[in-house]
């Protein structure tokens, strides 16, 4: 029984002690969120940059595999060429 008076003693002491240093805690906050913020925009920075170097290796590839189909059919035709 003496459980729930404790802890609502300490409840409303915790409360009582955040309201009278209300205004550290909002500063602590404002500077968690902007850290916060900073953090989430590098991530979304380095993400884009990740995700352009995979399109550029991926039209790389696309022209190199293009590439290479054009000289293996000018290849074929020349054999042909030669055995006619």
């Amino acid at each position: 029984m003496a459980l729930p008076f404790v802890l609502g003693l300490a409840v409303g002491a915790g409360a009582v002690i955040a309201f009278s240093k209300s205004d550290k805690i909002k500063k602590k906050a404002v500077s968690l969120f902007s850290k916060s913020k900073d953090v989430a925009n590098s991530s979304l920075e380095k993400g884009k940059e990740t995700v352009e170097d995979v399109k550029d290796t991926i039209n790389a590839t696309a022209a190199c595999i293009k590439e290479k189909k054009e000289q293996q059919k000018l290849a074929k035709e020349s054999e042909k060429k030669e055995e006619k």
